[in-house]
C-alpha cells in the first residue's frame, strides 16, 4: 500500500481537513490525522477536477460521492492512482507546462461564453484551471492597479533600493520551492494599512502598514508566502469569475482589463473581492507553509503574527482595514500551521530587515 498527505472536504462544509491516503487493492481510502475513515472511493469511480499540470495540486472527486473532493499536492500521487484508475491517465499532463489553451478559448465563440454564465459560479475552478497566463496577468495588473487608484496620494511604491532588494531575494527564495507557471511581482506600497493581497497572475502587493506591524522577518516571509500560496492555487482568478462573472473573462480575452475592478467603489469593497472561504485559506495556508519549510524559513512568524495582532482591539474609527479583515484565521487554523512548520532558518538577515522596515523611507 502507499501513503499520501492531502486535505479532504465532505462537500457538507467549506472546510478542508489534513487527511491521509492510502491506495489499496480496490479503492483510495481516506483517513482523518486521528485515524478514523472519511472516504473510500472505488478506482473505478475516480475523477479529476481538471487536468493535472506541472506544479499543480491533484483535486479529485469520487462519482458517487457528491460534493467531497480530495487535493493531494505530492508530484507522484497521480502517476500512483493512475495505475490502478487507468481511465485518469489522459488528464495527466504533470510533464507539460500549463501552456495557453489556445482551442479551449481562441476558438470558443461568444455564444459558448455566454451559454457559460449562468453556471460561472460553479465553473470558476475549472475554467481559472485553463485561463492562458497572459489572461490572468491582465486581470492581475488591473486589479492591483484599481486598488492603488482609489488609495490616490497613498498609493506611492516604496523605492528604497536595498530594502527592494531583500524582499526580491525573499520572493525569489520561496519561489524556488516549487514549479509554478507564475512570475511573482511583489511591490511594497508606502501606506498604513496592516494588509496585504494577491491579485491574479501573480501579483502581490504589501502595505508598509503590514510590515511596520511585524516583529521579525519571518513574520512578513508567512505572510508573503500565504499570499503566493492564494496565487498558485488560482484563488484569485476564481474569485474574479465568480464575483464579475462575464466582465473578467471578455475583459482578458479582449486584451482590456480596465473594467474588472470598476464594480467595487472604495477600496474595502475591492478588496473583497479578493477575500477567500475556509478552504481556500486553508489551501494558502498549506502551499505557504510547505514553502516555508522547503526554504527552511521559520513558520512561527505567520502563527506569531496572527496571534499577536488577533489579540489586538479597537480601531481608529476611519474604516483602515487590517490584514485579519480579509484574511481571518481561526484557532484551528493557527494550530495546524503551527504543527506542520519545520523550518528552523531566518527569512533574512539583520542588515537585509532593517532594510526592508527603512524602503519606504526614501524619497519622503
Amino acid at each position: 500500500m502507499e501513503d499520501f498527505r492531502g486535505y479532504f472536504s465532505d462537500g457538507r462544509t467549506a472546510e478542508m481537513r489534513p487527511a491521509r491516503v492510502r491506495l489499496g487493492a480496490s479503492a483510495l481510502g481516506v483517513r482523518g490525522e486521528r485515524g478514523e475513515a472519511l472516504a473510500e472511493w472505488p478506482y473505478r469511480d475516480l475523477r479529476l477536477l481538471e487536468e493535472v499540470y506541472a506544479g499543480q495540486p491533484v483535486r479529485l472527486r469520487s462519482r458517487n460521492g457528491g460534493d467531497a473532493r480530495l487535493v493531494v499536492r505530492d508530484p507522484g500521487f497521480l502517476d500512483a492512482v493512475s495505475r490502478h484508475s487507468r481511465h485518469l491517465h489522459g488528464n495527466n499532463m504533470q510533464r507539460t507546462r500549463a501552456l495557453p489553451r489556445i482551442l479551449g478559448w481562441g476558438g470558443a465563440t461568444i455564444a459558448t461564453l455566454i451559454a457559460l454564465y449562468f453556471g460561472l459560479p460553479v465553473l470558476a475552478e475549472p475554467i481559472a484551471a485553463v485561463m492562458p497566463l497572459s489572461w490572468e496577468e491582465r486581470m492581475g495588473r488591473s486589479v492591483r492597479g484599481q486598488v492603488l487608484a482609489l488609495l490616490g496620494r497613498n498609493s506611492r511604491e516604496c523605492a528604497g533600493p536595498e530594502g527592494k532588494a531583500a524582499i526580491e531575494a525573499l520572493v525569489n527564495r520561496l519561489a524556488a520551492t516549487v514549479e509554478t507557471r507564475y512570475r511573482f511581482d511583489v511591490v511594497v506600497v508606502d501606506n498604513g494599512l496592516v494588509n496585504a493581497f494577491a491579485a491574479p497572475g501573480g501579483y502581490i502587493v504589501v502595505f508598509r502598514g503590514l510590515i511596520d506591524k511585524a516583529s521579525s522577518a519571518e513574520e512578513v516571509a508567512g505572510v508573503l508566502a500565504h499570499e503566493m500560496g492564494h496565487v498558485i492555487e488560482r484563488h484569485g482568478t476564481e474569485a474574479l469569475i465568480r464575483q464579475l462573472g462575464m466582465s473578467a473573462i471578455f475583459g482578458a480575452m479582449l486584451g482590456d482589463a480596465s473594467g474588472i475592478g470598476s464594480t467595487a467603489a472604495d477600496i474595502g469593497s475591492q478588496l473583497a473581492v479578493l477575500s477567500y472561504g475556509r478552504a481556500a485559506e486553508r489551501e494558502a495556508d498549506a502551499v505557504g507553509v510547505d514553502m516555508l519549510n522547503r526554504a527552511d524559513i521559520r513558520g512561527a512568524g505567520l502563527v506569531g503574527f496572527f496571534r499577536r495582532i488577533g489579540k489586538e482591539t479597537g480601531d481608529d474609527g476611519k474604516g483602515i482595514l487590517r490584514y485579519l479583515g480579509t484574511h481571518p484565521p481561526t484557532g484551528e487554523r493557527a494550530a495546524e500551521i503551527e504543527a506542520r512548520a519545520a523550518g528552523r532558518g531566518d527569512a533574512m538577515s539583520a542588515a537585509e530587515w532593517q532594510a526592508l522596515r527603512r524602503i519606504c523611507a526614501a524619497g519622503r
